[in-house]
């Protein structure tokens, strides 16, 4: 007997994860950690690589939030109250609680639990890891995993 895969290629996503972060974190951490992920060919959504000259780069952005298997938020003090940042974030809370599949991976990057907690009790719940206890490369591994159990489930 012939198995046929649950999914057809076409709906596949376009990209593995897609980094939501303030632009004022590139220099300090996202610059490596797409560095990091990068090498290990996973396919990210990440403005400055994803985007061309003369795209209009808010269809691009919420385009590409609704075309990535995961979502790492960086969140940190320079994350609160951007209006993209809180956008993005929005999408992926709508499109997490539409399909109830892990989707948003929280880094807390020079904030609290309880900023968070305070700032999105959203969310608050979800299982966060702190940029200061792991390295980029660290990172990406614990990315390639939830990556692979996802493959693995389906």
């Amino acid at each position: 007997m012939v198995s046929v895969p649950k999914y057809q290629a076409k709906t596949l996503p376009e990209f593995d994860v897609f980094i939501s972060h303030a632009n004022k974190d590139k220099e300090d951490m996202i610059e490596e950690l797409y560095q990091s992920l990068n090498k290990l060919g996973i396919k990210i959504f990440y403005d400055k690589e994803s985007l061309e000259w003369g795209d209009n780069w808010k269809d691009r952005i919420l385009n590409g939030t609704k075309k990535a298997e995961f979502a790492i938020i960086v969140i940190s003090e320079n994350f609160f109250d951007r209006e993209w940042t809180e956008r993005e974030l929005n999408e992926f809370l709508n499109r997490q609680n539409r399909n109830g599949q892990k989707l948003i991976l929280p880094i807390l990057h020079n904030i609290t639990v309880s900023q968070l907690q305070e700032k999105y009790p959203s969310i608050a719940d979800i299982q966060a890891i702190d940029s200061s206890k792991y390295s980029c490369d660290q990172i990406a591994l614990l990315f390639a995993r939830q990556l692979i159990k996802r493959l693995k489930s389906e």
